[in-house]
This record gives C-alpha cells, structure tokens and sequence, in this order.
C-alpha cells in the first residue's frame, strides 16, 4: 500500500510516513487532480444543533481510492438511510490531495469535513483551516473519549483542544517467519525483549552460503525515519526538543548517536539487513513472504495479506526495548471539520458516526480502528497477529512533525541527509553528521519560521 503524498504537500505529514511508503491504515494518500465540489446548504453552527433540521448536503474529502473508497462510500450510504435529509459527497483526490485541498482552504472552499495526515494537524489548525472539536465532543451531542485508545486520539490533540477524529493508523511491529526460527532452533520473539536480543536474533538468522548472503535476520527499514524513532526513543534519544524549537542536545544527543550506530552495525557491520540494492535485484518481491528474511520491522499492513499466504506461518511481537525502555511509534489518518463550513452541526453528527463505533465497523475491517469497543466486537484484539500491534499502543510516543509544524522543512530534511548517507553502504562518523544536520536544522528552522 502506498503511503501519503508529496509535492506542494512535502512539508505536510504525509511525508513522515511516507518514507517506506506505508500509510496510516488500508489505502493510499498519494493523492490525484479532480474533486467534485457540491453546494451546500446552510444551517446553524452551533454544535449542539439537530442535524435534522433541513436537507443539507456534506462535502468530505479524501486522498483514499479503489477499496479505501468504496469503505467510504458504504459508510456513507448507512448514514445516509438513517438520515434521509443528508446527502454525502465523497470527493476523491489520488493524485496531489495535499496541493488540492491546501488550495481550497485558501480559496475558503474546503469540504465540510477532510482527510489529514499525522503531522499535518497542526498546520491546518494554525491556518485556521480546523474547527476545534472541544465543545462537539463535550457537547450534548457528543462522544465518549473513553471509548477511543489515547495514543491514537491524541494525534488529532493540540494543548487541551481535539482538531481531528482517528480514521485508522497502525504503529510499528517485527514480524518473524516461525518456519525459519524453528529450523534455526531459535525461541520466537517475546514481548520485552530487548534491541541486543533482536540483533543477536538476527544474526544467528543470517545465512551465508559461498560467501553470499542467502538469508537475512531481518528486513530493516532503510532510511525510513518514523520507523526507527522506536529504536531512537528507547536509548533516550531524540531529533527535537519537546517545545519543538532546538536540534542541537536532542538530534546529537547520546541516545541518538548510539541508536543510529547500532542501527548502522545492523547494516553495515553485521549485514543482518538487505541493502537498499539487495533488494532491488529481487524486483519488487516481498523477501519475508518470499522466505528471504526471518524477521520484517513494518505496520500491520501486510497482516490480511500474510495470513491468505499457504506456504507462510508467521507470529508477529512487540517492538523491542532500550535502555530508556520501550517506544513506539504512529502512522495515522483522521478527520477534521472545516471551520469555514456552512453545515457545522450536520458535519459533526456526519464526523462522529464515521470516526465512532458504526463507522469504524466498516473501516475496521482493513485497518486499525481507534475505537476500543469495536476493536474488542470484530476480535481485533484477541487476534495472535494484531494484538501484539495493541499491546504496543500504550508505547507510542510523539512525533516530530506534531511537536512542530516546521519538522518537514528542517530537522527532517537534516536527519534524511544522515540516514541517506548511511544507506550508501560505507559507514559515516555518526557523531560527526548529526552535529551537522542539528546545525543545518537548527538554520533551517530559522528560514520556515520566517517564510
């Protein structure tokens, strides 16, 4: 599955996960040209105003296609059969979404509600383009938060003020081949394991056979930046400072330094990991399904697909734990309501049904759901190959690009640099390069704030 778009939109979240072109949940961000726009009757803001008041037409938009979209088309038409006053106008963008909508909001012609990436939350909130949920969800017509994982709500959440509502998302698991480990004599991974564990794992899982590698530990994310923020965050180390205004100490710091060094090692050193040309000459095959890697370190997207593989039997555990504990990390869609749009309580009413328990019935059957009762109802969580994906939620720790909206145009850019040059293949003083990408960032930083 791909993952979030690029273009005028490279500054926006979609890129965070983008970088192993993965998205949040079950379909693709990589958004097209062409939105149909539809009239909309106006009705009372208030957000605790019936939305059965008059007909009145919604306007969603949405980077989603092919199945993604027919999952949104369906929740729409249950709605639409309980309300018979509300017409749903889905308005698909594959290709560019980012550049598209970020235009309508200039324009003032957002739909009523929008798809959003991760990081993108709070630059859509400072461009006032997102109405606060606050006084929705505490509204009389609200919703219970209880009912939601935190770690996932609290993407949507700036200070004490909800701007989205979770469509789905997923963080980040190691898959492991059990075929692989039992021929190796080796015991499955188990929660709480640690990063010295995984490595010596991976090693022993490594096989050469005259002098070429025939089978790897594991497939390694690659310069993918999200995906190794759990590694980062469990030695204690960062890429920014939590009030999003230094590089220097956080990105340089030791437990960034000894993440990335270890994470070198894994490539370099020890070559537990297929090279970025390793993989190319296998044309695009899948080398966990395919039996080339014993372990994989992605989201759950794979999941639906592994388990209709015959000749694949696979456990999937926890991420590993640092020094500093265990960390993981989000990728995630949601939702938020435009702040200019003329049908505010019919788009609430619209939000929570498609973000809550009877909405996410629907999606929750391709992706993560962020509701706990419909988790629990479609036996998300007691299934061997999701929960470890749950157990990790708790872990989750905040993102770069939420701590600060300007992360893409500087610390990101800076910390790319670094994990490009060590995807070359000959190691880098990692020390030495991310003194200098905290310096570069830390200029960078400057330049967005003053754009």
């Amino acid at each position: 599955m791909a993952l979030l778009a690029l273009g005028l939109a490279s500054a926006m979240a979609v890129t965070a996960c983008g970088g192993n072109n993965k998205n949040a949940g079950s379909s693709s961000p990589a958004a097209t040209d062409a939105a149909t726009q539809s009239a909309s009757a106006s009705t009372s803001a208030s957000p605790s105003a019936s939305p059965e008041a008059k007909n009145v037409t919604l306007r969603v938009g949405t980077w989603d296609g092919g199945d993604g979209l027919k999952q949104q088309q369906q929740i729409a038409d249950n709605y639409t059969k309980e309300h018979p006053n509300v017409k749903v106008n889905i308005e698909s963008v594959p290709d560019q979404y980012g550049t598209k909508l970020l235009t309508q909001v200039a324009a003032g012609q957002a739909p009523d509600i929008f798809q959003i990436g991760d990081g993108d939350v709070k630059m859509f909130m400072q461009k006032g383009a997102l109405e606060d949920l606050t006084p929705y969800i505490q509204g009389s017509s609200g919703i219970d938060l209880g009912d939601y994982y935190t770690s996932v709500l609290d993407v949507g959440k700036l200070g004490d003020k909800y701007y989205t509502l979770p469509k789905d998302y997923s963080d980040i698991g190691i898959y492991y081949n059990k075929k692989l480990f039992d021929d190796a004599g080796m015991p499955y991974p188990q929660a709480g394991w640690t990063w010295d564990q995984f490595y010596d794992t991976a090693k022993k899982l490594t096989v050469q056979k005259g002098g070429k590698t025939v089978q790897w530990g594991v497939n390694l994310p690659g310069g993918w930046l999200r995906a190794i923020l759990p590694l980062i965050n469990s030695y204690g180390g960062s890429v920014i400072s939590p009030d999003g205004e230094s590089f220097d100490g956080y990105m340089n710091s030791d437990g960034t330094v000894k993440a990335l060094e270890l994470y070198q090692d894994m490539y370099l050193k020890d070559k537990i990991s297929p090279s970025s040309s390793d993989s190319a000459a296998f044309q695009g095959v899948d080398l966990f399904a395919a039996g080339k890697v014993a372990m994989s370190m992605t989201g759950r997207w794979p999941v639906s697909d592994y388990k209709k593989n015959p000749d694949l039997s696979f456990g999937v555990a926890q991420m590993p734990v640092g020094p500093s504990g265990a960390a993981n990390t989000i990728c995630y869609a949601g939702y938020g309501l435009y702040s200019k749009s003329a049908n505010k309580e019919a788009a609430w009413d619209y939000l929570k049904y498609l973000t809550g328990p009877q909405g996410q019935e629907v999606m929750a059957q391709f992706a993560f759901t962020a509701v706990k009762s419909t988790t629990e109802k479609l036996g998300l969580a007691t299934d061997e190959h999701l929960k470890p994906f749950l157990d990790d939620i708790p872990n989750i720790k905040e993102f770069p690009e939420k701590t600060s909206e300007f992360f893409g145009a500087s610390g990101a850019k800076a910390m790319q640099t670094v994990l490009d040059k060590m995807m070359l293949g000959k190691p880098i003083d990692v020390k030495k390069e991310l003194d200098a990408a905290a310096k570069q960032a830390t200029t960078d930083l400057a330049t967005a704030k003053n754009q």
